[in-house]
């Protein structure tokens, strides 16, 4: 299956649309994340760093609810983490400031994947999740060269291209979603991924020195490393 490039009505912040359905597709893609992996994925991965990272920055947030997941999952090790999380887009980021309710360990921010506003290794960790498909090409290895200089490690959750995938979300999230960005997008998302090889080719490319990529069920797949 060769990978689509196309934009995802998510990427359009002025899309013609009332706030309802921005809402419900990121209440959908919140869903997608704890019934098809995304969480599992992540509290995994967080488990196999060296050491418990105390300074989060998530990176194309959303609905911020994945920080929520790591902070939640790094305090139930004993350890109290903060998370600034970023976006592109005033619009989502005042979503996921009602979606967060006032937590007070996760900051919003609006910036930008492609020039994060950072100083070099200001993190413990970068994440991002369901958003490296977003960028192609040189914008993608951008953005892992962004993640791997402001943070010490990275953790890049996101889909794995396959044609199985894309069947199971054109066909099966219309039974659970009648919401029009999720019915377009997830499908399109899908195509828009890339494979767990093209991922290693994108790190290489963006001067990581440390990489692995991992496979986990619901094709997802998980990048992970740094520059160190």
């Amino acid at each position: 299956m060769l990978r689509v490039i196309a934009r995802e009505l998510l990427d359009d912040d002025a899309a013609d649309s009332d706030d309802g359905e921005w809402r419900g597709s990121l209440h959908d893609l919140a869903r997608v994340n704890t019934l098809l992996g995304g969480r599992r994925l992540m509290r995994s991965e967080l488990d196999k760093l060296p050491s418990v990272p105390l300074s989060i920055l998530d990176v194309g947030t959303g609905g911020a609810d994945m920080p929520a997941v790591a902070i939640d999952h790094v305090r139930a090790r004993g350890a109290q983490a903060r998370c600034v999380a970023v976006d592109r887009s005033p619009r989502i980021l005042a979503i996921a400031r009602e979606r967060l309710g006032g937590r007070s360990d996760i900051r919003l921010q609006i910036a930008d994947a492609l020039a994060l506003p950072f100083a070099d290794e200001s993190f413990d960790l970068a994440m991002l999740n369901l958003a490296l498909h977003h960028f192609d090409g040189a914008a993608a290895v951008q953005v892992l060269r962004e993640l791997a200089r402001v943070a010490r490690d990275v953790i890049v959750n996101d889909l794995r291209r396959s044609p199985i995938a894309w069947a199971f979300a054109r066909f099966v999230f219309p039974l659970f979603t009648r919401n029009r960005f999720t019915l377009h997008d997830g499908p399109l998302s899908i195509a828009r991924s890339y494979t767990p090889e093209e991922a290693r080719e994108l790190a290489t490319a963006a001067g990581w020195r440390r990489i692995a990529v991992r496979k986990y069920p619901g094709y997802r797949m998980a990048l992970v490393g740094g520059r160190r």
